[in-house]
Formats: C-alpha cells, structure tokens, sequence
C-alpha cells in the first residue's frame, strides 16, 4: 500500500510450532527440523524514496532495537543491491511491535519484508534463488520470513518444504520478561547434553495443529534455565479457559498459548496485560 509516495508494508511475527535439534555442523551451526508460521500480529514499516539509505525506529520496542547502519533492515537494502539486485536510496520508518530477543523473528521478518518490497518494485529483480542467497546472508530465520507461509525449516534455515495443509488457529503470544540471545540458549543446551534428536514425524508436520505442538520444543528446557519467568508464563497460558496448549516459540522468551476460539484468547492476552505481561491475541 502506497500513499504519497510512502509504502507501508507488514511484517509478520514468525512463530514455532515445534522445533527439534537434529543435530550440529562441524562450524558450529546447529540443524533443525521445526514448523513454522506466521501470524496476523507483527511490525510495521513504512518506505519511502530518499537519496540515500536510512532507517528509524518507533514503537513498543525501539529502545531495543539499533537504527541506521545497525539495523538488520540497512543490511537487507545493502545484500539486495550485492545480490544483484537494482534498488535506490530509500528512507525506513519501522514501528516496532514485535518484542526483541523473544524468538518471534522480528528482524528477520522485518528483513525479509524489505527484500520483497526491493524485489517487487525493482526494474531488475532478482531471480528466486538470489533473492533466497540474499536472505540466508542475513540470518538463519531470513528464508524461512521470506517465504512468509507455512514451512517446514530444516538444516540451518536453508531447507524449506510448504506444509499442506496449512495449519491454523486462534493464539495468545505473550512474553517471559527477559531478552534471549540465542546463543545463549543453544549453549545452555549443549551443556545439558542434549542436541541430536530425530526428525520431525509426518503427523508432527502435517497432522492436527495439537499434533504439530505436542511434538515440543527442544530449547524450552534450556531457555528456561536461563529465564525461570518463562515457565511461570507458560503457567499463565495453561490456566487460560479454552487453551489447548502452550509453548515456548524458537529460542525464547516468548511463549504461545493455542486456544479453541478468539474470544477465549482475546480474555487471555487481557488477564495477562493487566497483571504486567506482555500478551496479544492473534491468529496464524
């Protein structure tokens, strides 16, 4: 949408249903095997035309979050034109709703809402597997928001398979109040031993959205050694009136309830609100 000249665009809050840890490359990088969404909760971004390229930040979560060059948005401008792509100066206003260090994939979808505005509106845009190149530069979560549907992510964020059928519901996503560098929590991991489980089973990817969660998330355990509020958030969602389950999202600290109808989940995220936790109701 574009109006005098400025574009606002959305970027979804990227959700795990699940996530295992299959294993770890020689370089460090872990692999993992988890089904992903995205949800109608998210930042907002606004772009307009300028002679040169710059990026602020307002909203809930500014303080958070680095402006100008520091900005994962800056760098997404900067990896497009490396890739190939044609795109001019732009000026980027990001209202920032999605909390940071949570597991939500607010750069990362932040970024790869960039990429596919610049690949949109560009007079040469790049073909399909440059612009993916262009992501997977710019963090491991960047394909898989790119893609902005329903994926199954594997290995280091670089395999992708649509699953069908898309999985759907009514959730609360609210926070543990802590900000997670997911470093941290993946070493919390290996310290604990664990790390190398089996894929994901087909009912745990394509079976019912209760299905896809109860399969469970392999750094909740770890996440929650470092932030103990986690799980007197994820206390929180379970006590909820028709909540079918709740779970860590990615590497925390954010969690999800899943619950059987919005107007249950609209009473969840209100009842935490007013007792100082971050929530929102939303749907995937």
């Amino acid at each position: 949408m574009a109006v005098d000249g400025i574009s606002r665009i959305h970027a979804p809050a990227k959700l795990n249903l699940n996530l295992r840890v299959t294993g770890r490359r020689d370089d460090g990088y872990h692999l993992l095997d988890s089904v992903v969404v995205f949800t109608g909760f998210g930042d907002w971004i606004e772009l307009e035309p300028a002679q040169e390229d710059s990026v602020a930040v307002t909203g809930d979560f500014a303080s958070s979050v680095g402006a100008g060059e520091d900005n994962i948005c800056f760098r997404a401008l900067a990896a497009f034109r490396d890739h190939g792509g044609v795109a001019g100066g732009h000026s980027i206003t990001i209202d920032k709703r999605i909390p940071v260090g949570a597991g939500l994939g607010g750069g990362s979808s932040d970024a790869a809402a960039i990429l596919r505005y610049l690949n949109r509106t560009s007079p040469a845009p790049l073909a399909d597997r440059r612009l993916a190149e262009a992501a997977l530069s710019l963090g491991a979560d960047v394909p898989v928001c790119l893609a902005g549907i329903a994926q199954r992510m594997q290995g280091i964020g670089d395999m992708l398979t649509p699953v069908d059928p898309v999985p759907h519901g009514h959730l609360v996503l609210a926070r543990a109040d802590a900000m997670l560098p997911t470093a941290e929590v993946f070493r919390s991991l290996r310290e604990s031993g664990s790390g190398d489980a089996a894929p994901l089973r087909s009912s745990e990817i394509s079976g019912s959205v209760a299905d896809i969660v109860a399969a469970g998330n392999d750094l909740q355990a770890a996440a929650m050694s470092l932030s103990p509020d986690i799980a007197l958030v994820l206390d929180r969602l379970r006590d909820g009136n028709g909540v079918i389950a709740a779970q860590m999202s990615g590497s925390g600290s954010a969690c999800f309830g899943l619950f059987d109808n919005g107007d249950d989940a609209a009473t969840a995220a209100e009842t935490l609100a007013r007792d100082g936790i971050w929530a929102v109701a939303t749907r995937f």
